[in-house]
């Protein structure tokens, strides 16, 4: 658990590095154009349409480092404590 913490800082770190506060969502359009407006439809259609418009569009918005470390710093955190007792 700690390690793939760790690695998800070490990735965040990394986006950092490279792409400074470029969102998350500009990048994902830049590896694949039609993947976001293909998941856009199947949030809106087969889940729920305010899920995209209040989770999902936020989290696209943010820089892209923001994700893997806040999943990062959750997974080290909770690992460190299962460890402890």
């Amino acid at each position: 658990m700690r390690l793939i913490g760790l690695a998800l800082l070490a990735l965040a770190a990394g986006l950092y590095l490279m792409f400074g506060s470029d969102p998350l969502g500009a990048l994902l359009f830049r590896l694949d154009s039609g993947l976001l407006s293909l998941v856009q439809a199947g949030v809106q259609r087969y889940l729920l349409p305010m899920l995209w418009d209040h989770v999902l569009l936020p989290v696209l918005e943010a820089p892209a480092w923001g994700v893997p470390l806040v999943l990062g710093a959750a997974l080290t955190l909770f690992g460190w404590m299962r460890a402890r007792g």
